[in-house]
This record gives C-alpha cells, structure tokens and sequence, in this order.
C-alpha cells in the first residue's frame, strides 16, 4: 500500500484527451521534463488522490518522474534550492564579451547605439587579469573557460578577437582549464574560410544567425546603416558554410533566429521554406522564432501579445516538421536563468564597461545606472560590485512575481529578470502552448513519450 504522504506534484500538466478514439492524456513533469501517456483510469486516479489504484511499478515510474511526491514538501522551495545548488557548484566560468560598439546594421528595432570603437589592448590586458583572479580565487571550482562574443557586431572586432583569444587559451591552458566559445553574430562578414579559422584556431563551436523572415522582411528591417540589402548576402554565407567539405568534422553548431513583431510574421512561414529548399535542416542545430522585446526602447509595442505568439508559434513548428526539421518541443529544466543570477559570470563592454545582463549595453536609458558594475579601468576584481538582479530566485520565492505560483517555473527559471523588474511580462511560449507541443510530440514520435498503460 502506498503511503498517504504522498501527492500529486504542482508541477504536473495534463493534455486534454489525444483525441475522441484515444482517450489517453499526456501527463507533464515540469520539475523533471519527463512526459507520460496515462489512461483515463490513471489520470483519475491521479486527479483523485487515489494513488493506490495505480500499479506499482507505474507509481515508481510516476516517483522517479518527480510527479508524485511527498505530501510535505514545499516544491517550489526545493526548485529554488536546487537552482541555487546548480549556480552555486556550476564549474564553467562563463564571461560574455562586446569586443566592439559597432555593427554594420542598423536594424529599426535595436535599442543600442553604435560607434567605431574596439576594446583596447590595456583594456584587454585588464581583462585577462581579471579572469585570472576569478579562476584562482576558487582554484578547485572551474574546469572551463568559456567566452561568449556578442555585439554590437563582434566580427568589426576581428583582430581584437584573434588577439585576446589567444591570450584565454594560453590563461586557460597555464590554470588547467578547458577553453571554448561561441559567437551571436549578423554574418555579414562571416565568409566560409573565417568560420573555419574561428572554429579550427579561436574554438568557437556555436554560431547564432539572425535572418527575419526571406529577403522582402529581412531587408526592410535588418539593412546597414546606408540602406544596403544584407539576406542575400547572409544567405549564400550560410550556404557556402555549410558546402564545406569538412563542415560536420569541425563540430560546430549553427543556430538561426527569427525575430517577429506585426511588420514581418508573414516572412517566416517563406523563410523555413527557403531553408528547406537549401537542406539548411541537414546542417542547423536549430531554428526559432522570437517576439521582438524592448531593448530600452518601444520596440515591444510593435510585438504581438504573448498569447498570439505562441498561436503562431505551433504553426511555424508544424511548418518546421513537415520540411525536415526537428524543433525541439519538450522544455528542459532551467534552473540557471542567464548569467545576472550567477556572481561570476558577467558582460563587458567595448568601453570596458561591466554588467550582469547583456541587454543593457550601449544603451543610453541605462548609462548611470546600477545595470552598470563599474568597469575595467577601476578594478580588476568584482567582490565590491553590488549586482541587480542577482536575487531573482529569492524574489520569485518570496512572491514578488507571477513565478511565484506558475506551474512552468522550473522550465523557464521565469524567463528574464530585467523584464520583470521593468514591469513587463517575461514568460515563454511553453506556458501559453506547452500542452499542444506535448501533443505535437506525441504525434511526430512517441520516443520522446514514456507510454504508461494499466
């Protein structure tokens, strides 16, 4: 007989029925990300509280899935607890770097301003040092080194990258620590053989590409700053990419984003099929679509709403499906948000500036700002910076936010702190249409679905 100290964990998600001749439903662990198909006698069993209806072994499958739990637990304290654990003990000192405040776009709904400065070598210099001092003020902790290049553009800074580059590996290799990167870039500029010089030398194993639906909505709003086209261009990179003889024995990965408010939806649907057309699903890690945000600036208001989104977010995966990709469709757990919850990791500037969220630079609402750590001409080390949005967890725990009693938290971590902090509702797509992607996973393979059956 099973123990009465036990319920239904809050973080479970049923499907409705899978259909009128099928009256089985997904059940959804948000804490452990596992999905099952139950009948109707387990699922009320479940919903009743009649655990002792259920066969044995499918009750252990249930416990080991985190959906049936300990009456006494305080689940939302352990998901909190465990995400402290995870960011506390995580080995990679991960640090994000704008090598330069200038891109060759000027996309309409970017907030940053661009200006043709690199990050200087002194400041470089500073840069390693301070890398140093984080690894060996915790000698045992960090196994790797690993740097994200972002922007502006961070190809306008190609030298600067070579060069410090260079000096991470060499830093990484004297400490006993492993070395990686990736990169968000526009890839204008990325041409075939510095992709492969950037891999194979600099170990850049993951790529971000922006394309905002085919050629007539990219173009409108993802131009240079002179009004020149640039899909076309970033297209036939992409291509010759992936043409390269060696291509998959590099080991890097290749991702391309969408972003979409009301101006340009009507390009992604054309754009997955151009794709499509160029096999890119044979060589992608992955493709997705994003809502357009503020970036300090009004760009949201352009945006549809969360729930229309996520409405058109299952019609691009089907498209997606039905071209040969494979979107992911189940969340996995998140319990490290970004890098503002983690008092290592951090972003810095081409100014040198330092910041615990990469969404702020070269932004002038918040110049003068807390979001600004200090920078690299002052200090080397961080332990005197005061951090915003360091607390996320403690603040969801202590009820500040929605988070606090949504079903999704432990797939979603709450999605970003700033926006919240900013009064604007960060939630991800899962919680408007976790339920039809379950389905759409029970319907392109079952292999992601543990069938349990009485």
């Amino acid at each position: 007989m099973l123990s009465p100290k036990k319920k239904l964990s809050y973080y479970s998600i049923f499907t409705d029925e899978i259909s009128e001749d099928n009256k089985n439903r997904i059940l959804f662990s948000t804490r452990s990300s596992q999905a099952f198909v139950v009948n109707e006698k387990i699922y009320q069993a479940l919903t009743n509280a009649q655990f002792q209806q259920i066969p044995k072994k499918f009750r252990q499958k249930l416990m080991n899935g985190q959906l049936l739990v300990d009456e006494a637990e305080q689940e939302l304290q352990t998901i909190i607890a465990e995400n402290n654990q995870q960011i506390d003990t995580n080995n990679v000192l991960y640090q994000v770097i704008q090598p330069s405040a200038m891109c060759q776009l000027g996309c309409d709904y970017c907030g940053q301003e661009h200006k043709k400065v690199n990050l200087s070598h002194p400041l470089a210099d500073k840069l390693v040092e301070r890398y140093r001092f984080k690894i060996l003020s915790e000698p045992e902790r960090y196994k790797t080194l690993y740097i994200g290049w972002f922007g502006g553009e961070p190809l306008m800074a190609l030298q600067e990258i070579r060069l410090m580059t260079r000096r991470f590996q060499t830093l990484a290799s004297e400490l006993g620590l492993n070395y990686g990167a990736k990169m968000v870039t526009n890839g204008l500029s990325l041409k075939p053989k510095l992709f492969r010089e950037l891999v194979k030398e600099y170990k850049i194993n993951h790529f971000e590409i922006t394309l905002d639906g085919v050629a007539e909505f990219h173009d409108s709003r993802r131009h240079t700053k002179e009004g020149h086209q640039t899909f076309d261009l970033i297209f036939e990179n992409l291509k010759k990419i992936f043409a390269l003889p060696d291509f998959r024995e590099l080991n890097c990965t290749v991702s391309i984003r969408c972003n979409v408010d009301k101006r340009n939806y009507m390009g992604v649907s054309p754009l997955i099929k151009q794709m499509a057309a160029h096999q890119f699903q044979d060589f992608i890690s992955h493709f997705y679509v994003a809502s357009v945000y503020s970036w300090g600036n009004d760009a949201h208001l352009k945006s549809f709403s969360k729930e229309e989104f996520s409405e058109m977010e299952i019609d691009w995966l089907i498209e997606q499906f039905e071209h040969g990709f494979t979107p992911g469709l189940i969340p996995g757990r998140v319990k490290s948000v970004c890098l503002s919850v983690n008092p290592s990791n951090e972003m810095v500037d081409a100014y040198g500036n330092l910041f615990n969220c990469t969404e702020v630079s070269y932004v002038d609402v918040y110049q003068n700002t807390p979001y600004v750590l200090g920078n690299l001409k002052l200090d080397k080390t961080d332990s005197v910076y005061e951090r915003p949005l360091a607390n996320w967890n403690e603040e969801v725990l202590e009820n500040k936010y929605q988070c606090h009693s949504c079903r999704m938290l432990p797939v979603c971590g709450g999605g970003c702190p700033k926006s919240w902090h900013e009064d604007m509702r960060a939630c991800p797509t899962n919680k408007f249409n976790i339920t039809e992607k379950l389905l759409l996973a029970y319907l392109q393979t079952k292999l992601e679905i543990t069938e349990i059956k009485n």
